[in-house]
């Protein structure tokens, strides 16, 4: 009965163990196209990556640029202790010629990152610079003011030799957001023990005064404690008073310095071309200091000349409100 129970009945399919195999081998096939896909994929991935990063993280062209020290023992340990990366940027080659003490970087932008030892103290350095500690470095910003320029740079200035980092900036932006100073700052702090620069004193102070002007009080007086981002200070980084001038300062930029009863400059003469601001008309100075882009204003006509040194990019904000401040509080002598 049993065995009669086991017997295949007519008209029934056979039953084998065929179809199972078929539908394992069909997975097994299944499985191994599929790792060969993506084997297949990171290839043709990692390929492109690598074509990206020769193309985006190329050499960066530095020129050559005032730089003492640059080859100085202490630049050469300066840029052996450099990062190889600092945030989103990595360190790349330098055309050749290459500049002595220098390196550069790039990020996944291509935008470019460049470091360079042994450069001279910036001429933006004085007594009311504010800086910035990073990495144990003391560093001060300096952005472009060049019209449409975004360059910022930034001066180590603990000690000697000075290090300057150059990078793009999105306006209002510091570089100091985007890029990570500490590993460029230990390596700075690590390897120099040389004095710190002397920062320099503000401008005009080394004007000769007009002896014959008149009382500068009411005007000094009427002064604003700002012009747009500047904002007056009345002591210098060090805590010393300001005396005999008036300044504002705003980050990244020169000081806008003003002093009232001074004697006029030896390239002034009869006839030079004046620019009149409202009331009151100015006489530039164009000689520039070395690596410094503030000029020098003059106000004629009143009963005291008022000099103004200032950036070029903000004499059309901060000149109208001197001219108008001079106009409300000194008399006009039409000289």
């Amino acid at each position: 009965m049993i065995g009669a129970m086991a017997e295949q009945r007519p008209g029934s399919p056979e039953v084998t163990d065929q179809g199972s195999s078929t539908r394992g081998l069909s997975r097994t096939t299944t499985v191994l196209a599929l790792v060969l896909a993506v084997v297949f994929v990171s290839a043709v991935l990692a390929g492109a990556k690598i074509l990206v990063d020769r193309n985006v993280y190329t050499d960066v062209s530095m020129g050559p640029v005032d730089a003492p020290d640059a080859d100085s023992p202490a630049c050469d340990a300066i840029l052996d202790a450099l990062p190889d990366r600092t945030s989103d940027y990595r360190s790349v080659g330098i055309t050749e010629p290459a500049p002595t003490g220098a390196a550069a970087y790039r990020d996944s932008g291509g935008a470019e990152l460049t470091v360079r030892c042994g450069v001279s103290a910036p001429a933006q350095y004085s007594v009311v610079s504010s800086v910035v500690s990073h990495g144990g470095t003391d560093w001060l910003r300096v952005d472009d003011a060049t019209e449409g320029s975004d360059l910022s740079t930034w001066y180590s200035l603990s000690s000697t030799p000075v290090v300057a980092v150059t990078g793009s900036v999105d306006p209002g932006t510091a570089l100091d957001s985007t890029v990570s100073f500490d590993g460029i700052g230990r390596a700075i702090a690590d390897n120099t023990d040389g004095d710190a620069p002397t920062p320099r004193a503000l401008p005009l102070t080394d004007l000769p005064a007009d002896r014959s002007a008149a009382s500068c009080t009411e005007f000094g007086d009427a002064l604003a404690d700002a012009f747009g981002a500047y904002r007056r200070v009345t002591e210098t980084t060090a805590g010393e008073p300001i005396d005999g001038v008036a300044v504002w300062t705003a980050p990244g930029a020169e000081p806008v310095v003003v002093r009232c009863g001074v004697g006029m400059p030896e390239s002034y003469a009869a006839g030079a071309q004046l620019t009149q601001v409202d009331e009151v008309p100015w006489y530039e100075d164009t000689a520039l200091g070395n690596g410094s882009t503030a000029g020098v204003w003059y106000a004629l006509g009143y009963g005291s000349t008022v000099a103004v040194s200032l950036p070029l990019d903000v004499g059309d904000t901060v000149l109208p409100q001197i001219s108008g401040i001079i106009a409300d509080t000194m008399v006009k002598t039409g000289e």
